[in-house]
């Protein structure tokens, strides 16, 4: 996610945070769009297209936060479907985008895929936060900075997930 290149800082922390909370999350399934929302059950309907145990809403436009020219973000979403076919799970095309409409970033929800397995996807494609959740439990945001320090447990359904040395 990218409204424009976005620094590595504490602020900047807590402004993506901010962005990606309140960001509009969906997904296709036979032509119908559906909804969701961090800290909320998925829909139902999922349990109809896979019985998978987890479910991952990913995307490989914009890395590191920093906008791209759209040849560059179409590329890399090319090669996140092609992994995410290459492993066998299930997909659908998913999207997120701000409230007003200013940016939108396509993606594909995969159902199916290891915790860390779908972190090893979002590392590789330069995204500093996805959305990964259980069964019937509610979505989740997986952000991948430094969580500013006393705030790990102001959002429940935020888990901060601990960056590998550079």
């Amino acid at each position: 996610m990218a409204q424009n290149s976005i620094p590595a800082t504490a602020t900047a922390t807590d402004a993506l945070l901010a962005a990606y909370l309140a960001a509009r999350y969906r997904f296709e399934v036979a032509g119908r769009w559906w909804p969701l929302a961090v800290g909320q059950p998925a829909p139902p309907v999922l349990a109809q297209v896979a019985p998978a145990r987890r479910w991952s809403l990913l995307t490989a436009y914009n890395p590191h936060s920093v906008a791209q020219p759209a040849a560059v973000n179409t590329a890399a979403d090319v090669a996140l479907q092609a992994a995410l076919e290459a492993s066998g799970v299930a997909i659908l095309r998913a999207a997120a985008s701000a409230p007003d409409g200013s940016w939108e970033e396509p993606g594909w929800l995969a159902g199916g895929l290891e915790d860390g397995e779908a972190d090893a996807l979002a590392r590789r494609h330069g995204q500093a936060g996805i959305l990964h959740w259980h069964g019937g439990g509610p979505v989740r945001l997986r952000m991948y900075r430094a969580c500013t320090p006393g705030r790990e447990q102001q959002r429940p359904c935020v888990d901060w997930i601990e960056l590998a040395p550079r």
